[in-house]
């Protein structure tokens, strides 16, 4: 996955989604479909949102730019990160770097 590539999928996802549910989407337990039915009962998101956003979260997961994702969410200098969400973003990629 290009650097382009990276960002589009990551975009597809929203960086506040992929740290609020970072631990659902790299789970070894959850199935896919148990990850899909976890993100509609919490969010107001589509089915087809659901899945798209389980499909490139674990994407970026899968292809090892999990730290790569954080990093970006702790560097956005987008206004509409919440600073609770770059600080969970730090915390986890503390325990990635241990």
């Amino acid at each position: 996955m290009n650097d382009e590539q990276f960002s589009r999928t990551l975009q597809s996802v929203g960086q506040s989604c992929f740290v609020k549910y970072f631990d659902v989407f790299s789970s070894k337990t959850l199935s896919r479909e148990d990850i899909i039915e976890k993100l509609k009962s919490e969010t107001n998101y589509t089915d087809g949102s659901c899945v798209s956003r389980t499909g490139h979260a674990q994407s970026i997961i899968n292809a090892g730019l999990a730290k790569k994702a954080l990093e970006a969410v702790i560097s956005s200098q987008s206004t509409r990160i919440l600073p609770e969400t770059r600080e969970k973003a730090q915390s986890l990629l503390v325990q990635l770097n241990t």
